[in-house]
């Protein structure tokens, strides 16, 4: 059960102190490296390279649509939208990570319009975008349907829906929880939820995960709905760096293993408007 105390305002509080990944990046925050560096983490071949980024967004084949990024972070996703010449537009529930999306755009010398909301409205009138994406943000809103009722609302029809998700089935969640729980000091005692919710802060007050059928419902007034999952890193499943390291010297990149594609920890959907 989610603790009451989970609201917009508590999700909001943290993500402004605590924007993704800015806590590795010894950079100064919105300084040129900070960026770089910030892009060097998310396209590692553990993570997100840009090819399957391209493979889930499409960003070769955007120009001239109009994108929405819901939670857009420090302008990632958009920013390689942008730069293929598409018109885009990026919402998120903190100030901070708006000020960071307008720097990364002044940097690279590309348009886009960003707003802070209030996490459930989005001022954009209706069949107005051809896509609308939210990465790695609806997992960490208790009750995310409303704001999904919204991004269905402002897209067009037969326009696309992209989300990431925490996957309920991966390696991660299913066994590196557990055994953190065992073995590591500072997660015992802790519920599953609560060592959950750490993955991405000790005072992140939520995160959820997602089966690929509880996805799909999420997003059930959508239709033609394509799961993909990725990230399980040779790291995780070996837990010992130089195994990990022969691993990477031998074995396929880590984004395109089979063990990723079943037991990886994004979960990302596509859909469309019908």
């Amino acid at each position: 059960m989610l603790p009451a105390t989970v609201t917009i305002e508590s999700v909001r509080r943290f993500w402004e102190d605590n924007p993704v990944a800015a806590e590795g990046i010894a950079a100064p925050l919105s300084s040129p490296e900070y960026f770089r560096c910030f892009d060097e983490i998310r396209e590692a071949q553990d993570c997100e390279p840009y090819a399957y980024s391209n493979l889930i967004h499409g960003y070769e084949m955007s120009h001239g649509k109009r994108v929405l990024d819901v939670g857009c972070g420090n302008g990632y996703v958009l920013s390689r939208y942008a730069r293929r010449g598409a018109e885009v537009h990026g919402v998120d529930l903190t100030g901070t990570a708006v000020k960071l999306s307008r720097r990364r755009f002044e940097i690279e010398g590309i348009h886009g319009s960003f707003q802070q909301i209030d996490g459930v409205h989005l001022p954009y009138p209706d069949h107005h975008f051809d896509i609308v994406c939210s990465m790695g943000v609806l997992h960490h809103i208790a009750d995310p349907a409303p704001l999904v009722a919204e991004m269905r609302r402002v897209l067009k029809p037969g326009g696309e829906i992209i989300v990431m998700l925490y996957h309920r089935y991966s390696y991660k969640y299913v066994v590196l929880f557990r055994l953190k729980r065992l073995f590591d000091p500072r997660y015992r005692s802790m519920t599953q939820q609560d060592a959950l919710n750490r993955n991405d802060g000790a005072a992140c007050p939520l995160a959820m995960v997602y089966s690929k059928g509880e996805a799909i419902a999420l997003l059930r007034y959508f239709d033609q709905h394509v799961c993909r999952l990725n990230q399980l890193s040779y790291r995780q499943l070996f837990l010992v760096g130089p195994l990990a390291r022969l691993a990477r010297a031998v074995l396929p990149s880590e984004c395109d293993t089979w063990l990723a594609r079943y037991f990886g920890w994004a979960l990302y959907v596509t859909a469309r408007k019908p």
